[in-house]
């Protein structure tokens, strides 16, 4: 290989691994809620977030079969995201099983359509820089 293919290839890998680290920049890190047990009742989903940095423009994803999972997005979430009254201050309802989040900067917080889940535990809430 001539010294001058050498520098292009060098060039070419240098500028693949910018365009990598600046899309994530730009569009965040994607997290799977729950990690491989998902967004369910089966495991405490409002600890998953311990040890995890978020940053505005993070993806949440949350994957599910069952309707009741549904995901509901809070607004200004104190009070009623301890008692799993999501109705007053729904912002969003996520329905797919498949759902992505962007998180906001500051407090974001998400409950299961169904409030007996929610009251067992199933709730989440990450604040992103």
């Amino acid at each position: 290989m001539s010294i001058g293919m050498s520098k292009l290839l060098v060039i070419g890998i240098s500028l693949f691994v910018c365009f990598l680290f600046q899309c994530e920049e730009i569009y965040g890190k994607e997290y799977v809620v729950g990690d491989d047990k998902g967004w369910s009742p089966d495991h405490n989903v409002s600890s998953w977030p311990e040890g995890k940095k978020f940053k505005a423009g993070d993806i949440l994803n949350f994957k599910y079969t069952n309707p009741s999972f549904e995901v509901v997005a809070l607004i200004n979430y104190p009070g009623y995201y301890e008692a799993c009254d999501p109705y007053p201050i729904a912002k969003d309802i996520y329905t797919s099983g498949n759902d992505h989040v962007v998180l906001e900067k500051g407090p974001n917080a998400f409950v299961p359509f169904d409030i007996s889940y929610c009251k067992r535990g199933m709730k989440l809430k990450v604040e992103a820089d």
